[in-house]
C-alpha cells in the first residue's frame, strides 16, 4: 500500500515538495484541516511545546506496526510535547478516517491533508514517516518505519 500512496501523491503533485527539510532546519508553518474542519498550525516556537508529527494512513501496515511505539511515547512526553497524525488521505475519505480514530484511540490529533499541504511542506516520502520538531522550531529528527523509538528520540531531545 505504501507504493499506492507514493504513486497517488506523484499524480497529486505532493511527493515532489519545493523544498526538501532536513534535520537542522527550521520546521516550515502549515495550516491543516483537522477531522472537524478546522485548522490547525502546525508551529513550533520559542516557550511553545515540541512537536511529533506521523505522515499516516488507515491502510498503512507499518503505521499499525508504530503505533505501540508512538503509543509509549505518548504515555511518557504528552505532557510536554504536540502529538500530530497528519493522515495523507490517498484513498481515505473523512468518515473512514473519523471511524478509524474512533476505533483505534490514536495517540496524536488527527489532521486530514487533503490538499497535501503538510505532506509537501515537510517532504514526507511515505507512510509511518515521523518528524520531531524541538520547542524552538527546529526539525530534530526525520524518519520511517515500523522499529523508529520515538520516546527515545525524544529523551535525546527534551530530555527525560
Amino acid at each position: 500500500m505504501r507504493v499506492a500512496w507514493l504513486v497517488a501523491a506523484l499524480a497529486l503533485g505532493s511527493a515532489t515538495p519545493s523544498q526538501s527539510q532536513d534535520v537542522g532546519d527550521v520546521a516550515p508553518v502549515v495550516s491543516v484541516p483537522g477531522l472537524d474542519g478546522r485548522p490547525v498550525r502546525l508551529v513550533a516556537a520559542a516557550g511553545r511545546k515540541a512537536m511529533v508529527i506521523e505522515f499516516w494512513a488507515t491502510w498503512c501496515d507499518v503505521c499499525d506496526a508504530l503505533l505501540p511505539r508512538m503509543r509509549a511515547a505518548h504515555a511518557k512526553y504528552s505532557g510536554q510535547v504536540d502529538f500530530y497524525g497528519v493522515n495523507v488521505t490517498v484513498n481515505e475519505s473523512k468518515g473512514r478516517v473519523q471511524r478509524y480514530v474512533d476505533r483505534m484511540n490514536l495517540p496524536f490529533r488527527t489532521l486530514y491533508d487533503d490538499r497535501g499541504v503538510a505532506v509537501r511542506a515537510f517532504a514526507a516520502p511515505a507512510t509511518s514517516f515521523v518528524v520531531i520538531v524541538d520547542a524552538a522550531g527546529r526539525i530534530r529528527y526525520t524518519g520511517s518505519g515500523a522499529e523508529q523509538d520515538v520516546a527515545a528520540e525524544l529523551a535525546r531531545i527534551i530530555g527525560s
